[in-house]
């Protein structure tokens, strides 16, 4: 096995291990809120918890096999006439963006908040509400991710 495909191999695999879970979200989250109480709690730390045993980590992991992928195949040289792959990187960015600094703290407030038994307050509301608006953006942002990754548009 050669260098490219080994990378390779770990950047896919790093994708599917890492956001693949993160796709479940869309259906454990609103079933999170329709179950209520130990049900929801359960749920909302299973999230929580995928997201600090496998997306986070990946957020490191992508980037490097995906850098010494560029180099390795040479795309370094015209980087800018790729513009599927720094385009897909600028996605990225704004993904992990998203993720840390909005939706991952709100999921770990949720847990808290249902811990500590106010999971019908409006605070929790509010969050909840977050979650459900930045969730879509990340799977969107996701997607889009794949489909220039795969299909590389362009030159």
């Amino acid at each position: 096995m050669d260098w490219i495909t080994l990378l390779l191999l770990l950047h896919i695999a790093g994708a599917i291990i890492g956001f693949g879970p993160a796709f479940s979200f869309a259906i454990l989250g609103p079933l999170a809120g329709k179950l209520g109480g130990p049900q929801a709690l359960g749920i909302l730390k299973g999230m929580a918890k995928i997201e600090k045993t496998l997306i986070v980590p990946m957020i490191v992991i992508q980037p490097l096999t995906g850098t010494f992928l560029i180099f390795k195949e040479g795309l370094n040289h015209g980087f800018f006439e790729h513009y599927w792959l720094w385009l897909s990187i600028l996605v990225f960015a704004a993904a992990v963006a998203i993720a840390l600094i909005i939706q991952n703290p709100a999921v770990e407030q949720l847990v808290e908040l249902a811990e500590e038994g106010k999971g019908g307050t409006p605070e929790f509301g509010a969050t909840a509400k977050r979650t459900q608006t930045f969730g879509p953006v990340l799977t969107i942002l996701l997607v889009i991710i794949i489909v220039l990754m795969v299909t590389k548009p362009g030159p």
